[in-house]
């Protein structure tokens, strides 16, 4: 009797082991079936979209106006596009297109226009050496065939002793300043940058 009992128990221990074992494998199946394979999440992720900013500035005396347009593409490249639209003007005129890294991008600074509103600089932030750059706002070329007459190599070229630390503005209808540095630290003169010429002119005084 004693043996029957034990025979019962064990048969019911090992039949409820199976039927556990069952359970678990066919549930696992179907967790498999539903997990999304890789090519799933990849069709279910949304790509990321162009991204496009604009942003407009008016001249002192209200008669023309820059509008920069940004757009950052899905590569990561940055496109700046410059308009001029002038009081007496019907459309704008594309004047420069800078693509770009985005730590290259080009900031419009404070009194961007020329008193005549004939020309306007830029700055291109470079992390390692800004550039500034002018360009005519009718959207000719401003010497033979260049669209454009950067300031930072033209300096440097002949003069190598000074560091240029900004270049803050227009000091006349066609003279732009540039503030400088020693390379040691100490502060430099201030000079202009003449685009009559396009050469500089050492100033007496410092602007700051």
């Amino acid at each position: 009797m004693e043996k029957r009992r034990s025979k019962l128990f064990l048969t019911f221990i090992l039949t409820g082991t199976f039927l556990l074992a069952g359970l678990v494998f066919f549930g696992s199946l179907r967790i498999k079936e539903g997990t999304p394979q890789p090519e799933s999440f990849a069709s279910s992720v949304m790509p990321e979209e162009e991204r496009q900013t604009s942003v407009d500035v008016l001249a002192p005396n209200e008669k023309a106006t820059l509008t920069m347009k940004a757009l950052r593409k899905l590569d990561g490249t940055l496109s700046q596009t410059f308009f001029i639209s002038l009081d007496a003007a019907k459309e704008s005129v594309e004047i420069y297109l800078h693509e770009s890294n985005p730590s290259y991008q080009v900031l419009i600074p404070y009194n961007t226009f020329s008193p005549d509103n004939k020309y306007i600089f830029l700055k291109i932030d470079d992390p390692e050496r800004p550039q500034y750059i002018v360009l005519r706002t009718d959207g000719k070329n401003i010497r033979g065939e260049e669209k454009l007459v950067e300031i930072t190599s033209l300096f440097y070229e002949k003069y190598d002793e000074f560091v240029i630390t900004d270049v803050t503005g227009w000091g006349g209808y066609s003279l732009i300043v540039v503030n400088t540095n020693y390379k040691d630290g100490k502060i430099g003169p201030s000079f202009w940058f003449d685009l009559s010429n396009f050469g500089f002119i050492q100033l007496s005084n410092r602007f700051n």
